[in-house]
């Protein structure tokens, strides 16, 4: 088989718009790992929050998580591999944030897997039903809490209007110079330490497995999966992905709500003409 591993982005890629995944989808990826390929998920999420779905995949290996920030083994649920925000990089970018104003933008914070925010919000509220998370409120503002938490944080997120997120990477990307930002969602745009992302992750897999990364292909929808798209073999962009992402891309697949990531599978993999 060419391609030996598939890294794939989640939400936006695999699931699909009903927050459910398809059956078609589920089959080509028991097909494809049955045949001897490596099917790892790589989210922006929580272990939390993706090992059910890793469940229902079938999957057993590694996940990333935290935008490649982690690695974790999902039989032994322990995490294998993982870098952290610098703590003081965390603490400015949230007070940027926090002066922005809370009526527009809404920082959340990862730390230990598990999701933080100052107060109860309906931003959260919509946010953590889609990831189906629960999330600890601090009461303080985050800038505070991570500033006297023992432990580190693996990244910032940010919810606020689809309309305000492309000015606010701008902005960001030119105040922060060590930062990355990306949006992950149409509300969503996260941040962690530039040169911590999704590509690193899957290198450091593709080395554990014995591959190239030319033998792998990457599939993703949004600005954080980039990285990854550009480090494999064959990089994949959703039909419905960004603009951005779109534009570096090998190969453009059908649709999250087309089964595009069944179609790559067997195109690619199991089918196709380039499955030698």
């Amino acid at each position: 088989m060419k391609y030996k591993a598939i890294f794939c982005d989640f939400d936006g890629t695999i699931y699909r718009s009903d927050h459910t995944i398809s059956q078609a989808t589920k089959d080509a990826v028991k097909s494809y790992v049955e045949a001897g390929g490596k099917f790892v998920i790589s989210t922006g999420r929580l272990f939390s929050a993706i090992y059910p779905k890793t469940q229902e995949l079938g999957l057993d290996g590694e996940v990333i998580v935290y935008q490649g920030a982690g690695i974790y083994d999902i039989n032994t649920k322990q995490q294998i591999f993982g870098q952290f925000f610098n703590r003081e990089d965390a603490v400015k970018a949230l007070e940027y944030i926090e002066a922005l104003g809370a009526d527009n933008y809404v920082p959340l914070v990862y730390i230990n897997d598990i999701c933080h925010a100052q107060n109860k919000n309906e931003y959260v509220d919509e946010f953590v039903k889609i990831c189906n998370i629960s999330y600890k409120t601090t009461q303080i503002p985050l800038s505070e809490y991570v500033a006297k938490c023992k432990d580190k944080p693996v990244k910032v997120l940010v919810l606020m209007q689809g309309e305000l997120c492309d000015g606010f990477v701008e902005k960001g990307e030119k105040d922060f110079e060590g930062l990355a930002f990306m949006r992950s969602h149409r509300f969503v745009v996260e941040i962690i330490t530039k040169g911590i992302n999704k590509g690193l992750a899957i290198s450091w897999l593709c080395k554990k497995y014995g591959i190239s990364t030319d033998e792998a292909i990457a599939i993703g929808d949004s600005e954080n999966d980039i990285a990854m798209i550009k480090t494999a073999g064959l990089g994949v962009a959703m039909g419905n992905a960004m603009p951005k992402v779109k534009q570096i891309a090998d190969f453009i697949a059908d649709t999250n709500d087309s089964d595009g990531v069944a179609k790559v599978i067997y195109q690619f993999c199991l089918n196709g003409e380039d499955n030698e």
